[in-house]
């Protein structure tokens, strides 16, 4: 090691640097020695002048030939070197011949990113020229330096600064510098004058919109071509993929895409939009027309212009055709007044225009459209539900509502639903079981394992006892209704309903920890504690309030942290009272039900690493023969 290091010492030293300094010419001249060379009479110069770096090579092999330099350059044509030994070193060699820098189109004095509106003063934007008397209220300068193309070596760059008057108002000052890019990847000169801006676009004409639309229009639209390509790598799929246009057969058996009206470019409708399978949507447009002479014949206002077509089930000519069913049909009056009617009846109300000739009666104001599929793409039923309206000619025009939404036929009852991956997400529901003794039999409930009871307008318990919303996780919610009891009632019998109208119908034992427990690990799973809480002595022990209670805590690291259940408590409260004074006078009963989810997280200790220690010994003779 020793060894070495006196090499390496020894061989700087015997190389020596003399920099002389010519005052005549305002230059400086570094001659290069070697101490090892054989020529030892020959000088490599290098000439710093002022207007650039010109290197002066020792000797060429042609004496006619010159050195190019670069434009900011100076050119040397002197060689006085005795020596004609052909030896050129590498560090001074000329940069080969380029090209130049093209003029820039726009000044950079001119550029202003910070101009966001048009004919008006940007605040703190110091380089917008619509500023005039506002430059005095400025605080500062949102943008203080503005560069041209920040890829050239050499670029001008405006400063933008704010000064304070005697008077204490604001005033912008600015200037132009030239600047140095510090990158060592930078454009020094360039000999394609169109890569560095973009070309201009051709303007589209009669003549050539053919050939554009060839060309951009696949972009946008898609090729029919790629799609059959697409659907030839993929096979011959008979059900629909997502994106994939719903084809419809009118009654002339034509075939089209299905229509869902929607604004393009303005606020009217465009009937021609096409609706994409899987792509759930809702449009509002507006609708202008003339109330007494198109009420009755605008197809767009009658009910029957939404239903009278078939659809394929699948995307393939070889597919069968559903016709679209009405689910709902519901009338507004002018006064704003609902009245739901019978869907059966729906080719009987169409557009009419009364006799004062100022209303137009069933006219479409909004229309859902709900399809059913299965898992392979293939459309089973088709529902559409309508609002029709009394429009008066002042109401002209009116605003339409469209709206399409898909729904996933789930025909397997081993189908299992995640709520998260793996902790759960807010807003899905709990994914919960019960358990046997061959282990966790996970709940396929379509409304949620764990269910709450949906607030009615009749406030009747056994009316809407099937009406029930599912326990979404990080949603807290509080619902109630009314029993209706007789004279005489068994009690036990009684309390045994309201249990379970309050729980629902299967109510799980367990939950699952995590979004994605699976029924096999049943340690992942946390079993619902019972509590019940009852006061006094009473003979007869009534529920009145059932409350269900998820703790939860983050389990993970800080930066993604993941939402697992750790408890679940039901706790059901009964009377304090007899059953004859908990009743009101009409014999009504009213009960609550709740859940709650609550945050057990402990707060976060900061952890610091402990920094490293350094061991390192060094010979003990490193530092010889010097020490």
């Amino acid at each position: 090691m020793a060894a070495l290091c006196c090499l390496l010492i020894l061989a700087f030293l015997k190389t020596a640097l003399c920099i002389e300094h010519a005052n005549t010419t305002e230059s400086i001249n570094i001659t290069l020695k070697d101490a090892n060379d054989p020529f030892s009479d020959r000088e490599d110069s290098l000439n710093f002048t002022e207007s650039g770096i010109t290197p002066t090579p020792s000797s060429f092999p042609d004496s006619s030939e010159s050195v190019t330099a670069l434009p900011d350059q100076t050119e040397s044509t002197d060689t006085s070197i005795p020596n004609t030994t052909p030896y050129v070193p590498r560090s001074v060699l000329p940069l080969p011949v380029s090209g130049v820098l093209p003029i820039p189109v726009t000044e950079v004095f001119k550029l202003c990113p910070c101009n966001l509106q048009s004919g008006q003063c940007d605040i703190n934007c110091c380089c917008d020229p619509d500023c005039t008397e506002e430059v005095s209220l400025f605080t500062d300068c949102s943008i203080k330096t503005i560069s041209s193309d920040p890829k050239l070596c050499q670029k001008d760059k405006v400063v933008y600064s704010i000064n304070t008057t005697p008077d204490g108002l604001s005033r912008v000052q600015s200037s132009v510098q030239k600047e140095v890019n510090p990158d060592v990847f930078c454009i020094q000169s360039a000999n394609h004058e169109e890569g560095m801006s973009f070309g201009t676009p051709e303007i589209p004409t009669e003549e050539n919109f053919d050939s554009l639309f060839g060309q951009f229009a696949g972009f946008f639209f898609g090729h029919t071509r790629d799609t059959n390509a697409q659907s030839t790598a993929i096979g011959n799929v008979s059900g629909y993929l997502y994106g994939d246009v719903i084809q419809t057969v009118n009654e002339a058996g034509e075939q089209e895409s299905f229509p869902f009206p929607a604004s393009a470019g303005t606020a009217h409708c465009l009937d021609g939009n096409p609706a994409a399978f899987l792509k759930d949507q809702t449009s509002r447009c507006v609708r202008s027309f003339d109330l007494p002479q198109d009420c009755s014949s605008l197809e767009a206002l009658d009910l029957g212009a939404y239903i009278t077509f078939n659809i394929r089930t699948g995307k393939n000519e070889a597919a069968k055709v559903i016709g679209v069913e009405v689910s709902a049909i519901t009338l507004e009056s002018l006064e704003g007044t609902w009245t739901s009617v019978d869907p059966a009846e729906s080719f009987s109300y169409f557009p009419v225009l009364l006799e004062s000739g100022d209303v137009c009666n069933n006219v479409v104001k909004q229309v859902k459209y709900i399809f059913r599929y299965s898992e392979a793409g293939e459309i089973l039923n088709v529902m559409a539900s309508f609002l029709l309206g009394a429009i008066k000619s002042i109401m002209v025009p009116i605003q339409q509502e469209f709206q399409i939404t898909f729904l996933q036929e789930i025909t397997s009852t081993s189908g299992m639903r995640f709520s998260g991956n793996p902790g759960y997400v807010v807003g899905l529901p709990l994914v919960a079981g019960t358990r046997t003794t061959d282990g966790i039999v996970q709940s396929t409930d379509p409304k949620g394992p764990v269910t709450i009871l949906q607030n009615s307008a009749e406030q009747d318990c056994l009316l809407g006892s099937s009406r029930r919303s599912p326990v979404q996780f990080g949603i807290d919610m509080v619902s109630g209704c009314t029993f209706r009891l007789p004279d005489a009632v068994n009690c036990s019998l009684l309390s045994e309903v309201i249990l379970s109208v309050l729980k629902g119908q299967n109510f799980p034992d367990h939950v699952a920890s995590f979004g994605n427990s699976l029924p096999q690990n049943p340690l992942e799973w946390v079993p619902i504690q019972i509590q019940t809480i009852t006061s006094g002595t009473q003979t007869c022990s009534i529920p009145q309030s059932y409350h269900l209670e998820v703790k939860w805590t983050k389990y993970g690291t800080l930066v993604n942290p993941q939402a697992q259940i750790v408890r679940v408590m039901e706790t059901v409260l009964t009377n304090t009272s007899s059953l004859a004074l908990l009743t009101s006078a009409g014999g009504l009963l009213s009960v609550t039900t709740s859940v709650s989810f609550v945050d057990v997280s402990a707060s976060a200790s900061p952890g610091f690493k402990v920094p490293p220690t350094i061991d390192a010994k060094l010979p003990f003779d490193f530092f010889f023969p010097f020490v």
